[in-house]
């Protein structure tokens, strides 16, 4: 499994701009084949900071992801809401292992 996970911040008051698109990006994406989750919040310390978390079942799916009209959308507004920072982290995760005390 793949795991993305990150952190973009933009302008001052400039989420609430972009909200809808932000979310029909979420509404795409987690039906693309390969996506297990998807998922942005908002720092609740930072409002304007999003907080960016994805599974994806393979690299594959990853890199058609990013090539999918409904990304160069998002990618626009996003830009639009003046990125101040941007930074994501890919990872290759092993095993999955339960915690003591779950089945």
């Amino acid at each position: 499994m793949i795991i993305v996970s990150g952190r973009v911040n933009v302008a001052p008051g400039a989420l609430d701009k972009v909200r809808s698109e932000m979310e029909e990006n979420i509404r795409a994406t987690r039906t693309e084949e390969g996506c297990i989750e998807y998922s942005y919040g908002v720092d609740v310390l930072d409002p304007d900071s999003i907080l960016i978390l994805e599974y994806w079942e393979s690299w594959e799916a990853l890199a058609r992801h990013g090539k999918q009209p409904h990304m160069a959308t998002w990618g626009k507004a996003l830009s639009a809401a003046g990125i101040v920072s941007r930074e994501l982290r890919f990872f290759e995760a092993g095993e999955e292992k339960f915690p003591l005390g779950k089945n």
